[in-house]
């Protein structure tokens, strides 16, 4: 019986918003925007964020939300 070949997959490290392969670190985004589930930059990732509702920001466990200034 024939032995199966190994076929190896490679990733790309870029952004998938901006392209730029400079990036060292990229971070996998999850949210209800167009780059949903991909590898984004940290100022593409930034700004896909804060595109997010309230509602969704409040799930990621670092997002703590503004108080108003009436609070004062």
């Amino acid at each position: 019986m024939p032995r199966l070949a190994v076929r190896i997959k490679k990733l790309a490290f870029i952004c998938a918003k901006c392209f730029s392969e400079k990036e060292e670190k990229l971070a996998w985004f999850v949210g209800s925007t167009l780059f949903n589930e991909s590898f984004l930059c940290r100022t593409c990732w930034k700004g896909q964020f804060k595109q997010l509702t309230e509602r969704e920001r409040k799930e990621w466990a670092f997002y703590v939300p503004k108080k108003s200034g009436k609070d004062c």
